[in-house]
């Protein structure tokens, strides 16, 4: 935003005295209604901090009204109205009629009302009004808002809602008009990936991207982790290419896929039956061919049943009573590759905070090395988890090498069955080394976790 437009009402004229224009509205608010003006001006001097009437936006309005008022003013409902109305006065008696309205709004009435039902209710309207005022800067693809924010992250959510105020104020953008969702993400892609002279001729996606990447950097404590992440900084910093020989990177994965197109039958255990996996068996190489006999059933072709796993986390299938069937977005992904590719890669790393950082660190090793022995890979991750000061649960001793051990097979194992390994694609090898896809997926799934919406201040 560069101020070329007043956002706060229809004619606000200048407001670069704030004080005083503050100050007179709230003596004519006092003559009318002493404690309205109070209320008032704490409502004001909480939604400004005390930076003027300049830095209001409709996010902090509507946030004030819908989430900070109920949830942060201890008193009652029939106040938190009293206060509500109070504003809306306040408001316009400095020309500020749309932020006026809000206050007296349905929308409002009907939010404060559900906080005195229950919070869970409130919060649930606050959601839902937030949404349809169409202020509330959605995910796009190359962003999704993390329930963590850094300061840059929240300074940029910020100008995206006020860019989306603006183009409402100015008609672009019309909340709840047919094909708005569409116009509101395409706004705030715009508005994250213009180069901004304040940034350095960055873009905010920049902006945020570079924050998040320090944060997975140094947010923990571990001295070694930070030296293994560092040289990979360049590489993660931006999405993964794929070599362009890679027309379809993860054969193991497409295939389950097109597999389960009309659903496979499920045993009363909840797994594949073992015609489709003595089927499977001889597929990728995952059952030995020098065997006599083929797998009975999926708890015995570990790699097929990684790779189910890995296509159940990420959404691609599920299970409808006795059978096991694609979900739209895997439907959708079959005749679609790169797409594929990246959502895979997204569900390389585990969720789990101990198998996670083992996990990047089996990822960050293999992406930069040749080979690696395993039992290098095993003496840096346990010399990462002793660092950070991970301990068991149940008796608060360190991680022991067998914890260790498990959890690098975690990576390990799904890179196998999803044939990424060059080296160390046998049970028995005791070395690793990724195929040319098996790097660029390393770095994909780096870069989904360098760069990816933050759950807490650590990365």
């Amino acid at each position: 935003m560069h101020g070329w437009l007043d956002l706060r009402g229809d004619d606000t004229g200048d407001m670069s005295n704030d004080d005083s224009g503050t100050a007179e509205a709230l003596t004519k608010l006092a003559a009318e209604d002493v404690e309205a003006a109070r209320d008032a001006e704490a409502a004001i001097a909480w939604l400004t901090a005390g930076e003027g009437l300049g830095v209001l936006t409709q996010e902090r309005v509507q946030t004030f009204l819908w989430y900070g008022l109920p949830m942060k003013w201890l008193t009652d409902t029939d106040h938190h109205r009293r206060v509500t109305d109070a504003l809306g006065r306040a408001f316009d008696l400095l020309g500020l009629s749309r932020y006026a309205a809000i206050c007296r709004s349905s929308t409002t009435a009907k939010v404060l009302d559900a906080y005195n039902r229950s919070e869970a209710e409130g919060k649930k309207a606050f959601n839902k009004a937030d949404i349809a005022s169409g202020v509330r800067p959605p995910d796009i693809a190359e962003l999704v808002w993390g329930p963590v924010m850094g300061m840059e992250e929240s300074a940029a959510l910020s100008a995206a809602a006020e860019f989306l105020e603006l183009a409402i104020v100015s008609g672009g953008l019309v909340p709840g008009a047919r094909g708005w969702k569409q116009r509101q993400a395409d706004l705030v892609r715009t508005c994250l990936s213009t180069p901004r002279v304040e940034s350095g001729g960055r873009a905010l996606l920049d902006v945020i991207r570079a924050e998040r990447l320090e944060t997975w950097l140094s947010g923990r404590r571990s001295p070694s982790r930070r030296r293994l992440l560092e040289p990979l900084v360049d590489a993660v910093h931006a999405p993964a290419q794929l070599p362009s020989s890679a027309q379809d990177p993860l054969p193991p994965l497409r295939w389950l896929l097109e597999e389960l197109v009309d659903g496979q039958p499920l045993t009363q255990t909840g797994n594949l039956n073992r015609a489709f996996v003595q089927h499977a068996a001889a597929r990728f190489g995952w059952w030995p061919p020098n065997l006599h006999s083929l797998p009975r059933g999926e708890d015995e072709l570990h790699d097929l049943h990684h790779v189910r796993g890995l296509t159940q986390r990420l959404g691609l299938i599920r299970s409808s009573g006795r059978k096991l069937a694609l979900t739209p977005r895997g439907r959708g992904l079959i005749d679609d590759p790169e797409g594929l590719w990246r959502t895979a890669a997204l569900g390389l790393l585990p969720a789990d905070g101990f198998t996670l950082v083992v996990g990047e660190v089996t990822l960050a090793l293999l992406a930069t090395r040749d080979t690696v022995p395993a039992g290098e890979l095993q003496a840096v991750a346990a010399e990462v988890v002793g660092e950070e000061g991970w301990r068991d649960k149940s008796t608060d001793a360190p991680a022991d090498d067998r914890a260790i051990t498990w959890s690098t097979h975690v990576t390990t194992n799904l890179l196998r069955a999803l044939g990424l390994l060059a080296v160390g694609d046998d049970w028995n090898d005791d070395s690793y080394g990724l195929t040319d896809v098996g790097r660029a997926t390393a770095l994909e799934a780096l870069h989904r976790r360098a760069t990816g919406p933050r759950s807490s201040p650590w990365g």
